[in-house]
């Protein structure tokens, strides 16, 4: 059943077909990691929850979603699914408008490295408010260990890349870093780890990173060397993309 509703949302959303393959893996790791501990009559709050996959995974799978966005009228589909779509700069306004032990769950994927740090005390404080006592955070970021990062581009983050839009990051994180924003809050960190979601092995100017597993064009044998070459490799500990943190609150 969840690969159907993924195929699905993957149909309403193909005017961002390149970048829903790239990150596809995140989504289904995202929505597993929420699934596994699902209450009978879930809510769950998608931050910054462009391009809308997860949200709409989550609202045909029968849950109350309610997603904020920086620019919500980019959009209507979500707002045409029955989703509670909010306008909400956590850059400008950090606190999260929602009442105590509002929800069961909230995603906050592949945001965190958007945001400008000095808004990170009041927005965990709010997570911890309207997450309901047992409630989760699942959140994933870009690993900044990675090694193939620290060698090509060394120093990266030391001035912030981010325009009015949103777009570009503040700085990129490790692990411990990331954990250091739950010391002020009573969310137990219940899993945290290094994790690969992409399998990049090259630029292409119509996509972006061209994703391994999407090589159908090339022969079968070029196709299945790469993957003999590159998986193992990006699987290693300091080749792993990004970072992994589910909390739960008490």
């Amino acid at each position: 059943m969840d690969d159907e509703i993924f195929d699905r949302v993957k149909k309403d959303l193909k005017r961002d077909e390149a970048y829903l393959r790239n990150h596809e893996h995140r989504f289904r790791v995202s929505a597993e990691s929420v699934r596994s501990v699902s209450p009978a009559t879930p809510r769950i709050l998608d931050i910054g929850c462009w391009p809308g996959y997860l949200s709409l995974f989550f609202r045909r799978s029968g849950w109350e979603v309610t997603a904020i966005d920086l620019k919500p009228d980019r959009l209507p589909i979500i707002s045409d699914a029955g989703i509670d779509l909010l306008d909400h700069n956590l850059n400008d306004h950090p606190s999260l408008p929602f009442p105590e032990n509002h929800f069961d769950t909230i995603l906050f994927t592949e945001v965190f490295e958007h945001l400008n740090p000095a808004s990170f005390d009041e927005l965990f404080k709010g997570i911890e408010h309207c997450l309901k006592p047992g409630g989760r955070l699942i959140l994933t970021t870009p690993n900044r260990r990675a090694l193939n990062k620290n060698f090509f581009i060394p120093n990266r983050w030391e001035e912030p890349e981010v325009d009015e839009e949103g777009h570009g990051h503040w700085k990129e994180y490790t692990v411990a870093e990331v954990l250091e924003c739950f010391n002020t809050t009573s969310l137990g960190i219940i899993r945290s780890e290094t994790i690969s979601f992409y399998s990049h092995l090259g630029r292409s100017n119509e996509t972006g990173y061209f994703p391994l597993r999407d090589w159908k064009s090339h022969p079968n044998k070029l196709r299945n060397l790469a993957k003999f070459i590159v998986n193992p490799i990006r699987n290693l500990p300091f080749f792993r993309d990004s970072l992994l943190i589910v909390a739960q609150k008490d």
